[in-house]
């Protein structure tokens, strides 16, 4: 698809907005602590706007499709799962620059609140991947098993690093979110390996999910409880902005990837 070509280059823009971002900020050109921190929100909330757009293009993508009434719904759960995402974004902006809201030990713990938004985002993407992967019998089963292994390590590695004094709020939702956003990277290990997927495409989103996972987990290591409940900042949230921008910028296509899939699999059905 021509259409789907340009929205990929979309995707590398955007990437590549999320890394000159990261630059900056760590050579000390801008930082969102400072004069210059609405010169900061301004170029994210840009680099926002573009990643919504484009999904949106994608979606567009998947509705000229002859066969769009079967993927629509597809389409609609990443969109949403976005929405979500976008919405927590703004929350993690701190635009009101409050701190020390539900303790006196976690000084970033607004991010606890952005959970709210995450959680219901990323469940609806969870639900678009497993779509992709199409599994049943045995392999759910499998599945499961995995999924509660992760659950344990992903638990055991946010207990390690959890401040005592962080409060039941921040706690019972950062660790539920560590529990949940950890089957991003499970997720993204299962279309590595799934053989229904063409080799590259499945590479790049599989490195998606994975990089999902892979931000939330220095959120939670550096920013929220690292520093003794101070954070790593602002350089971690320039880190983890790179990482997450990243993710999403991938992602995004699994419409058109599972739709590409389908449709190679018809194909070859009727040869």
């Amino acid at each position: 698809m021509v259409a789907h070509r340009h929205t990929v280059k979309i995707s590398v823009l955007i990437i590549a907005l999320a890394m000159l971002d990261l630059i900056f900020t760590l050579l000390g050109v801008w930082s969102v602590v400072g004069e210059t921190r609405n010169w900061v929100l301004s170029f994210e909330a840009l680099t926002l706007t573009l990643l919504l757009c484009n999904c949106l293009i994608i979606r567009q993508v998947i509705g000229q499709h002859q066969h769009a009434r079967s993927y629509w719904p597809l389409a609609n759960l990443v969109v949403f799962s976005l929405l979500f995402c976008l919405a927590g974004d703004v929350v993690n902006f701190n635009l009101a620059q409050n701190y020390f809201q539900h303790s006196a030990v976690v000084k970033h713990d607004y991010l606890a609140d952005s959970v709210w938004f995450f959680m219901p985002g990323y469940l609806l993407l969870f639900l678009a991947c497993w779509r992709l992967l199409g599994y049943s019998g045995a392999q759910v089963v499998y599945f499961v098993v995995a999924m509660l292994i992760t659950s344990l390590l992903a638990l055991f590695s946010y207990l390690n690093m959890h401040l005592p004094g962080s409060g039941w709020y921040v706690t019972v939702l950062t660790g539920g979110y560590a529990i949940v956003i950890a089957q991003a990277a499970l997720l993204g290990l299962c279309l590595l390996i799934s053989s229904d997927i063409p080799k590259t495409p499945r590479a790049i989103l599989a490195l998606g999910m994975i990089l999902a996972t892979v931000a939330d987990a220095l959120i939670g290591q550096f920013w929220i409880f690292g520093n003794e409940g101070q954070g790593y900042y602002p350089q971690i949230r320039a880190i983890n902005w790179a990482i997450y921008i990243t993710s999403q910028a991938i992602v995004i296509h699994l419409p058109v990837i599972t739709l590409n899939r389908d449709h190679s699999f018809s194909r070859t059905s009727m040869t």
